[in-house]
């Protein structure tokens, strides 16, 4: 855990989601969050979105594609 109470990897994902949707206005998507963060499979990024979820750092509406917003 760093300073923010993140892992390495939830950190990682975090900030790429915060720059992604700063220069796109949209979220980006699992498998290009995937790509980002070095993982293999997209489960291992819904395991981490869940994660950043449960820690209020992002939200993310279900049912809807690319839906990521920052609450941090």
């Amino acid at each position: 855990m760093d300073q923010y109470g993140l892992t390495a990897k939830q950190l990682k994902l975090f900030k790429f989601i915060k720059n992604y949707i700063g220069k796109n206005k949209i979220s980006p998507s699992y498998d290009e969050m995937k790509v980002a963060i070095g993982l293999k499979s997209k489960c291992s990024i819904f395991k981490k979105i869940e994660q950043l979820q449960d820690r209020k750092w992002i939200k993310k509406l279900h049912g809807k594609a690319r839906s990521i917003q920052i609450i941090k």
